[in-house]
């Protein structure tokens, strides 16, 4: 049976591969946006978690992600390096300011203050090069991936010197940081020169950064710091999602790939419901010979599900397969770095077609399953 049913399927090979296609493009447009959208959420995650070595990020109890910072007072440095259960506390600088080229180039830049001392939040990409080259008088480590933003030459832009507010800075290494929302190349310096060429105010410290002791849950070290101090503390994790949390409820990206992945359900569930079922109505006769000759219902619909799985899985395959490529073309474009394709993606796509396909082909079935074998001897 599962012969005759692949000759059926095969025989009509626009409709096979109509189907094909169909549920190709569907699974590439599911896939793809999806990938994008978690890669964009991921995007807002990325400025905590390329701290690795903080447990608890203690600020301003008004802040809602990291790149809002507001600025808090050198005091409450001390006051959370005072609260039981804190290994160690340092100060940390995130804003945002405009760096200016030897040739006139102007472009934003999000400037990172870290620890003078422990070098608190340079991420581990060349990290020893990079320590060693910040702790010069104005040095600054540069993001590497967003370089071309600045110098759209292709330069490497290590001893290049720019200028940030009236300030001579040398770029005296580079390394990679994880992607961020803003999608501003980033530069890192020590907290003090961070401090010292951006404008003048009375507060400059954006967050503590929090170590906990051994055996300290950071939750737990969160919650004493709160009670302690006034501030907001959050552990790395939940702050990160905060992040994630705030491209959800503050932007319409959530609604705009909804769109798309929603378009993508669509076609794939047109495509497979109105091609099986003319698939089906034109092969009534097909179908009444073998239930004449004595094929059963239940053969039948194994046929007809087998039809729709070997289309289903072929369509999903090469759909897949599109969205790889695309998301492995996409490894070279600094605006589409961490775009990946996740495995839960894959298994959520896969689940969503066969599920698509195998409703379908159980509603276009009907109609075989009630027919009467004499069909096949009536013109």
């Amino acid at each position: 049976m599962l012969g005759i049913a692949l000759k059926m399927l095969l025989g009509d090979r626009v409709k096979y591969l109509g189907l094909i296609f169909g549920i190709a493009f569907a699974t590439l447009l599911m896939t793809q946006q999806v990938s994008i959208f978690v890669g964009l959420l991921t995007w807002g995650a990325n400025p905590v978690l390329d701290v690795r070595e903080a447990h608890v990020w203690a600020m301003d109890p008004r802040v809602r992600q990291a790149d809002e910072g507001l600025a808090i007072s050198d005091a409450e440095l001390y006051r959370v390096r005072s609260v039981e259960g804190v290994e160690w506390a340092v100060p940390y600088f995130r804003g945002t300011t405009t760096v200016k080229t030897a040739e006139g180039r102007v472009n934003a830049l999000t400037l990172i203050g870290v620890d003078n001392a422990s070098l608190v939040g340079l991420p581990p990409e060349n990290r020893a090069a990079a320590a060693e080259a910040i702790r010069g008088r104005n040095a600054m480590v540069l993001d590497e991936t967003l370089v071309g933003r600045i110098w759209s030459d292709g330069r490497d832009p290590v001893g290049e010197i720019v200028e940030i507010n009236d300030n001579r800075v040398t770029i005296a290494a580079t390394t990679d940081a994880l992607p961020t929302f803003a999608g501003l190349p980033v530069g890192y310096m020590k907290f003090t020169d961070a401090i010292t060429i951006t404008p003048p105010e009375r507060n400059k410290l954006s967050f503590v950064l929090v170590h906990a002791r051994d055996g300290v849950a950071p939750a737990e070290l969160a919650r004493r710091i709160e009670a302690q101090t006034g501030l907001k503390a959050r552990t790395r994790e939940d702050f990160a999602r905060a992040g994630v949390n705030f491209i959800v409820t503050n932007t319409g990206i959530p609604a705009s790939f909804g769109i798309a992945i929603g378009l993508g359900v669509v076609v794939a569930v047109v495509i497979t419901a109105l091609t099986l079922a003319m698939f089906i109505a034109e092969n009534l006769k097909s179908f009444g010979a073998l239930k004449a000759i004595g094929v059963t219902n239940g053969q039948i619909l194994g046929m007809v599900l087998a039809q729709s799985l070997l289309v289903g899985i072929t369509g999903f395959g090469l759909g897949i397969g599109g969205t790889a490529a695309f998301l492995a073309g996409a490894e070279t474009d600094p605006n589409l770095d961490g775009f990946l394709l996740h495995w839960q993606v894959i298994v959520g796509a896969l689940v969503a077609i066969l599920s698509i396909v195998v409703a379908s082909a159980l509603l276009s079935v009907r109609r075989v399953l009630k027919l009467d074998a004499a069909v096949v001897f009536r013109g």
